[in-house]
Order: structure tokens, then sequence, then C-alpha cells
């Protein structure tokens, strides 16, 4: 089955750059990179953590997507309704036919 029949959520990635603020100062800015990618997130079972080269990192969910999104560790991805943090990044076959983006699910923030 094709990765891009299961993709039916559309998701944007996120990459954070400074900007100056109103006082002088240099605040962080969002800035979306891509949107309406076709994607699909599955949850993990409790705090799985993925063993990367020297260290180690816990992600609650993967994002899988049929297109490279050239996601950094820091970029962030939403999907209408959650905001993930982006941990690392696997090309899943041969001529990227698919990629995995480990992510940690961010909580709202009360406010």
């Amino acid at each position: 089955m094709s990765l891009f029949l299961l993709c039916r959520r559309q998701i944007s990635l996120q990459r954070s750059t400074p900007a100056a603020d109103g006082m002088g100062g240099v605040a962080r800015v969002w800035t979306t990179l891509f949107a309406d990618v076709p994607a699909t997130i599955l949850t993990l079972h409790g705090q799985n953590l993925v063993r990367l080269p020297r260290r180690q990192t816990a992600v609650s969910h993967v994002v899988l997507t049929p297109q490279s999104l050239a996601a950094e560790l820091g970029d962030r991805i939403f999907d209408g309704v959650y905001y993930y943090q982006v941990r690392h990044t696997e090309n899943l076959g041969d001529r990227d036919s698919g990629w995995a983006v480990f992510v940690e699910r961010l909580e709202p923030q009360a406010g």
C-alpha cells in the first residue's frame, strides 16, 4: 500500500527565526516553511526512546510524509490542533519514497 494513501491529514512545518520586537530586542518568530503537506501522525505507546547517535531522545509520535520536509532538530509541526517538536528525521526507503519525523507533542500553554 502506498504511503500517500495513508496520509489523510494536512500539516505544516515551522522554523524559529529571530526577529526584532517593538522594544529593540530580539523575539522568536515561527516561520512556516511548508504548508498543507499530506501526512499521518501515529501515537507511540508511552514515551519511547529513539536511539540516535550519541544520545537518546524521548518521542511521543511519529509523523509519516511522502516527501522530505528537511525538518531539523528544534523545528515544529502543526496539525491544526497540536504542535509537535521535531526530534529526529529518517528516510524510509529508496528514492525518497517516504519520511518519518519523530516528534514530541507539546502541551498547550495556559494563558
